[in-house]
């Protein structure tokens, strides 16, 4: 399956992570983003996701956020880590306004121990933007901070395979 993977703010592609989503079978792409100087990063990614035909969007964080909003422009299942959906951050978010929401299926994984996004906030937000249209899974992870281990990562995938 086509895939694209998107890091968070201040990170990478972590290689590790990129070697799990291949051993599940996933093609994967992932670009290494500068959020602070590119923000454009939602049509960077938009059309990169276009240009290798992706099917499923994967993203952490800040790259939660971003592949919230691309699945619901491209209507592509999702699987997000700690979304930043309610973070607020000095970075310019240049997200487009989207006319018809279309993901098909969105699967988050909430960290209960993140100290950098809130949980409660992003399970409150994932609740508030449900819709009878979607597929919407929410775990809540009690061992999980911000940062996902590559056992959770693997096991993630795995559950969230459409």
């Amino acid at each position: 399956m086509k895939t694209l993977y998107i890091h968070g703010l201040e990170s990478y592609p972590v290689p590790g992570k990129l070697e799990i989503m291949r051993k599940q079978g996933l093609e994967v792409t992932a670009l290494h983003l500068d959020y602070f100087e590119k923000p454009d990063s939602f049509s960077i990614l938009k059309n990169e996701a276009i240009k290798n035909n992706v099917e499923f969007i994967i993203g952490s964080s800040y790259g939660g956020f971003l592949g919230y909003w691309l699945a619901e422009d491209l209507g592509l299942p999702c699987l997000l880590f700690n979304p930043a959906m309610a973070y607020k951050t000095e970075l310019e978010m240049h997200i487009p306004e989207i006319s018809k929401l279309k993901c098909p299926a969105r699967f988050v994984v909430l960290g209960v121990n993140d100290d950098t996004v809130d949980p409660i906030a992003n399970a409150k937000f994932m609740k508030e933007n449900n819709r009878k249209n979607i597929i919407q899974k929410v775990i809540s992870c009690h061992w999980l901070g911000h940062q996902i281990d590559f056992d959770t990562f693997e096991s993630m995938i795995n559950w969230a395979r459409v």
